[in-house]
């Protein structure tokens, strides 16, 4: 008598353990564990936690590169403010050269011409002593031999600018 031996099944393992050699349907049970497949993919929930997450991160980013951005233009005024003062600065220490320590004297100054015209300046001189540089002791002529300049260059966007220089009757 021949017995008929039957193939093995076609969704176990030759050694019939019950893992699976072919994939099982989404959702499916492990018949032999009563696990649930791994989750494909993110839950809705995670994907608008993780959006608005990100979107305040991106504010916080995008506020400092507009803040930059108005700001950009100031160090080119800034620094066309600081060369106008020095250009005041060397026509005060020209006009010592020139015509004498006592020639420089304060000067309400004005605008500049074009194309500077957003700028004005003013220049101030008072009279020191060389044991304090800061303390004014009045205005020109000064018969110590020493005055603190001040050129100071305004602008409506940067505000001030100041040069402070001390000239000797030297």
């Amino acid at each position: 008598m021949i017995i008929a031996r039957s193939a093995p099944h076609p969704t176990l393992s030759p050694g019939g353990r019950g893992h699976s050699v072919f994939p099982r349907p989404f959702g499916e049970r492990n018949k032999v564990r009563g696990e649930l497949p791994l989750s494909k993919g993110f839950s809705l929930i995670e994907v608008i936690v993780t959006l608005v997450v990100l979107s305040i991160a991106a504010m916080g980013v995008l506020s400092v590169f507009t803040t930059g951005m108005t700001g950009s233009a100031n160090p080119l005024l800034i620094s066309e403010a600081t060369e106008l003062a020095q250009e005041k600065m060397d026509e005060a220490i020209a006009l010592k050269k020139a015509s004498g320590f006592n020639a420089v004297v304060s000067d309400p100054g004005g605008a500049f011409p074009a194309p500077f015209a957003a700028f004005s300046w003013s220049r101030t001189v008072d009279c020191v002593t060389a044991a304090d540089l800061n303390t004014s002791t009045g205005a020109p002529p000064c018969a110590s031999g020493y005055a603190h300049v001040t050129i100071t260059v305004a602008n409506t966007t940067v505000g001030n600018i100041t040069l402070d220089s001390l000239i000797t009757n030297y």
